[in-house]
């Protein structure tokens, strides 16, 4: 039995997290004007760098807008988010997703990986075939584990599984994608191997 190493999150990523639910709940509206930095560092009571390098995070991210000299609002995340605010989405759903963002991210892969998937075709090698038989190997393995299967460890492999299409289609754009996505695609798997089962999945 191994214990993994326990991390509790960081002041910066606790300014994060709940100013993006804030965000997520409807207390902070699209246009919103957010305090100034000094004003978040005393009522939340932690120091103006920690401030400023979280609203940097959340910048990135697409939930704000930085205005030098005017102030901090909040932005249409829909609009102006990355892959990062899609996790972020995720982390606050606890891993669930909505009908309609899982049915695109749904598209979205099979666009991306429709297009692996035929140049892998065209250019795979006897050996390219043999790992992905080891990979479907492991999985089935797993997945008959008893009394019970590693859901994370499955759902790694499945991601493993399409990584390395990816990787040997010969297009050097798509695995970066991919691994963009790469906790995106763990929760998906995650949540499909738990509503089939791990034997099912295994029998697939």
């Amino acid at each position: 039995m191994g214990f993994q190493q326990i991390q509790a999150p960081t002041l910066r990523e606790l300014f994060v997290d709940q100013v993006i639910g804030m965000i997520f709940s409807g207390e902070l509206k699209v246009g919103d004007r957010l305090p100034s930095e000094r004003e978040l560092s005393e009522q939340m009571h932690i120091s103006r760098s920690m401030v400023h390098t979280g609203l940097e995070d959340l910048e990135r991210m697409g939930f704000v807008r930085i205005v030098p000299r005017h102030g901090i609002y909040v932005c249409d995340w829909a609009e102006f988010g990355n892959v990062d605010t899609l996790i972020s989405v995720l982390k606050y759903q606890g891993g669930k997703l909505d009908k309609g963002t899982a049915a695109s991210l749904l598209e979205t892969r099979t666009a991306i990986e429709g297009l692996a998937a035929r140049l892998f075709i065209s250019r795979c090698t006897n050996a390219d075939i043999l790992a992905l038989r080891s990979i479907i190997n492991d999985f089935r393995a797993e997945a008959q584990v008893k009394p019970r299967a590693d859901v994370d460890k499955l759902a790694e492999l499945a991601c493993s599984f399409h990584r390395y299409i990816c990787v040997k289609s010969g297009n050097n754009v798509i695995p970066l994608i991919v691994n963009g996505f790469h906790e995106v695609n763990m929760a998906l798997w995650t949540l499909w191997i738990r509503q089939v089962g791990p034997r099912a999945a295994g029998d697939l």
